[in-house]
């Protein structure tokens, strides 16, 4: 087990988990409030890769110094007016809970653990190989940018992707170049096909007929492991309700017991051995016995 401490804030890394060692949530939910010059560079070097390697129609663009970060290939009116179509509190202004709302996605919807070995905490040579023939392929076959602009005037106008609703000419739409010529979305509608969040700074991967962030797009090829949240390389994983993890990361979310073999509970996608499931949750009845009443027995009928 290992602690790394961020600006007053302890992350653990147990069982492999990345994790905060207080409210155990996830590592992004506190590095929205203060960016750690190592998280800063991983995201600015993310971020390098993702535009390197991304297909998108025009790159060029401009500056503007109250947002974190504008669409590439508009002028300054038309940044506003793609703005303007998005809720008010995803809007990356600097300095405000839009520009916390874009790191916070970053991260969470390109993870630079999908992506790089070094980022990875235990992964064998093969598992290393695996990660970077996976990792290319999707830059290959999958990655792009969406392009923000008018729809021309000229033209009819086209139905949104997602919604069905229409884009007239005039309108601000995005293109997506992978999912074909004039293929749009309304600005509010470029969204993931799986979490429906809007995707950070445009970046999209198309599978199918349909777009995703990284996050869910990677976990449409591979399973993800549900404590270290990378991806599973190997032959073997361990399942339960839906969710996955690698065999050695299975284990109690409260006391970190390894579960492989043994009874468990699950408590909203988390397993916790029986001991700590009893002590966390159950509620006791005093009158005739002390037996916990919340650890119903068909909860654990099925290890018997």
């Amino acid at each position: 087990m290992s602690v790394l401490a961020r600006k007053n804030t302890l992350f653990i890394v147990a069982c492999e988990r990345k994790i905060c060692l207080h409210c155990k949530c996830p590592r992004e939910e506190h590095v929205v409030a203060v960016m750690p010059l190592e998280m800063e560079k991983t995201v600015t070097k993310l971020m390098y890769d993702f535009q390197r390697n991304s297909t998108s129609d025009d790159d060029s663009g401009c500056a503007l110094e109250e947002y974190a970060w504008v669409p590439p290939g508009l002028k300054p009116e038309q940044v506003h007016q793609y703005y303007s179509s998005l809720p008010e509190d995803k809007v990356p202004y600097v300095n405000s809970p839009g520009e916390k709302h874009r790191i916070k996605q970053l991260l969470h919807q390109l993870p630079p653990h999908d992506n790089e070995v070094r980022y990875c905490n235990t992964l064998d040579d093969e598992e290393k190989r695996e990660l970077k023939l996976f990792s290319n392929q999707r830059k290959r076959e999958n990655l792009g940018r969406g392009n923000v602009r008018p729809f021309p005037v000229t033209m009819t106008g086209a139905i949104c992707e997602q919604c069905g609703g229409q884009i007239n000419g005039g309108d601000i739409a995005v293109f997506a170049s992978r999912a074909g010529h004039g293929v749009c979305w309304h600005p509010h509608c470029f969204v993931c096909s799986m979490c429906d969040e809007l995707l950070v700074d445009l970046i999209y991967f198309y599978q199918d007929g349909k777009i995703y962030c990284g996050r869910h797009h990677a976990e449409r090829l591979k399973p993800r492991c549900s404590a270290c949240d990378e991806i599973i390389f190997a032959d073997e994983c361990t399942e339960a309700e839906g969710r996955h993890w690698h065999m050695k990361h299975f284990c109690c979310f409260e006391c970190e017991t390894v579960l492989g073999g043994q009874r468990y509970i699950m408590k909203e996608g988390r397993p916790y051995c029986c001991g700590c499931f009893e002590s966390l949750y159950a509620e006791y009845c005093f009158l005739r016995f002390s037996a916990p009443t919340d650890v119903h027995q068909s909860m654990l009928s099925k290890w018997d």
